[in-house]
């Protein structure tokens, strides 16, 4: 049974005006006896239902076994199935009507009197708004110094955050437990290189903002766990040609941290596919056409080997293309630059994956397009073997596929400027793009090329692998987005939309 804060001193939240910025905050505990369940649930008067609160509970714990004495911050998101929780924001950012975000800090401590000799709670925040860098550190504040469980934490962050301003775009300066928050939020999501700081940093800088889309990854601490540093052009072109992925890691912690930082590597294309950092068994896996509803890409993370193999058996013989599966794991060898021909010697870092039940045959590099960068590759093997880490390898990853992208769709922004149209004259209006024919573009492309270097022997090779990675990818749901997005920025900066950024001081 859930306590509902207020209820104790007679008083509720409940006629407070609800927040723009988030929808609830929950405490989960992990009962011996019964499994998850909620805790506190904050305002109390949210009106979620059953099955929303039994998928927050089960999403925000780890399944496997997490012996740490360290907190997990992780990320996942669920379908909104509560019909009286309406979202909507009619100005931008809009957010998101159908799906619940949710950042949580996960914490097992020490406790002789239970069962298990520890008790294990999470703290979750619930929003319609993917700010996940953003509420991760809301809640990192909230637990530094305090319990998981402390309702006198979740009344406090609760009446400050009420007296922010709407979330709009630009910056925002923001008050929270006696600190001034900075958060930046840029135009669309898929905005390139956000929150990475310049290309020079002073030691002694620190980040004097948080950018609302983010990654909450970092390639430093990811990197040592990849099967080879070339599996990060395998994983940029199975998610530019918007393609399913499985991330299967040790924790929920590593598995959104890898998924916010995969998909950040196709920025500015947003990847069209459903985004899932953390999944269990007991997820609702129907949205991405698993135990039934309409097959749609994915990228997922699980920790869960069991359920590894009810994806794929899921999607085995359905005219859908196996996912990829990208494993992360602990090897004795250190990462090498390409993956080994066998991947049945078990010297291999990717020999089969050693699943309970059975192992799953980790997959060969399926044909690919794309030739790998050898300066960038040998820039990142010199910085893995390095004694100690650095902070170099994020922003070298980041700013190179960032530029790769940019080359990649700079034929296509040349072909589109050609063929651009305005309804109420040539200067002004609202810019369309007439009937895009993927032949005439190829077409376009042959004539004019491109920078990006691709995989061959010779010319007609590269020829094939460069016409075959273009036509994949304007035939797939990332080109649509892609060209969504861009119509729909260029529009609003002609209406002057997106002027300079609003400043709002000290949350006035």
């Amino acid at each position: 049974m859930a306590r509902m804060l207020g209820d104790e001193k007679g008083t509720s939240p409940s006629h407070a005006s609800p927040s723009p910025w988030f929808i609830a905050f929950i405490i989960c505990n992990f009962n011996t006896d019964v499994g998850p369940e909620v805790e506190v649930l904050y305002p109390p008067s949210v009106p979620f239902s059953t099955p929303d609160l039994n998928a927050i509970c089960f999403n925000s714990f780890p399944e496997q076994s997490a012996e740490t004495a360290e907190d997990l911050s992780f990320c996942f998101a669920i379908s909104n199935n509560s019909p009286e929780i309406s979202l909507s924001s009619p100005h931008a950012p809009h957010g998101s009507s159908s799906t619940l975000y949710a950042s949580c800090v996960f914490r097992q401590e020490f406790d002789d009197t239970m069962k298990r000799s520890f008790n294990q709670r999470s703290l979750v925040l619930l929003s319609h708004h993917n700010f996940p860098s953003f509420f991760q550190t809301l809640l990192r504040q909230m637990t530094k110094s305090s319990p998981i469980c402390d309702p006198a934490i979740l009344e406090a962050a609760y009446s400050q955050i009420i007296t922010w301003p709407a979330p709009s775009l630009g910056r925002h300066e923001l008050p929270f437990f006696g600190s001034i928050i900075t958060l930046d939020i840029a135009p669309h999501h898929a905005f390139p290189l956000q929150g990475l700081p310049g290309p020079t940093p002073l030691i002694s800088d620190k980040p004097l903002s948080i950018y609302a889309y983010e990654p909450v990854g970092c390639w430093d601490s990811l990197m040592p766990f990849f099967p080879s540093i070339t599996d990060l052009y395998i994983l940029y072109e199975k998610l530019l040609l918007c393609e399913s992925v499985i991330v299967i890691a040790k924790s929920p912690q590593q598995c959104s941290e890898a998924i916010s930082s995969l998909v950040d590597l196709i920025r500015p294309v947003p990847y069209a596919g459903e985004i899932r950092p953390y999944v269990t068994m007991q997820s609702d896996l129907r949205g991405i056409g698993i135990d039934g509803g309409t097959p749609t890409p994915f990228i997922l993370g699980t920790t869960n080997p069991f359920l590894l193999k009810r994806v794929i058996s899921a999607t085995e013989g359905k005219d859908r293309a196996r996912p990829h599966i990208l494993y992360l794991q602990e090897y004795e060898r250190p990462v090498p630059a390409k993956r080994h021909h066998s991947l049945h010697r078990r010297s291999s870092r990717n020999a089969l994956l050693d699943l309970p039940g059975g192992g799953i045959e980790a997959q060969p590099p399926s044909k690919r397009f794309l030739r790998s960068d050898s300066n960038t590759v040998s820039q990142i093997d010199m910085l893995l073997k390095l004694d100690a880490p650095t902070r170099e390898l994020g922003p070298l990853v980041r700013r190179h596929f960032a530029e790769l992208t940019a080359q990649f769709l700079a034929p296509i922004n040349r072909y589109l400027a050609a063929s651009v149209t305005t309804r109420n004259g040539v200067t002004s209006g609202e810019t369309s793009y007439g009937s895009f024919l993927t032949s005439e573009f190829l077409r376009n492309l042959s004539k004019h090329g491109t920078t990006v270097k691709f995989r061959g022997q010779g010319p007609i090779q590269k020829h094939h692998a460069k016409h075959g990675l273009y036509e994949n990818f304007c035939n797939c749901p990332n080109f649509y987005s892609w060209l969504d997005m861009k119509l729909s920025l260029e529009n609003e900066a002609k209406a002057g939309l997106l002027g300079a950024p609003g400043r709002v001081e000290n949350g006035t």
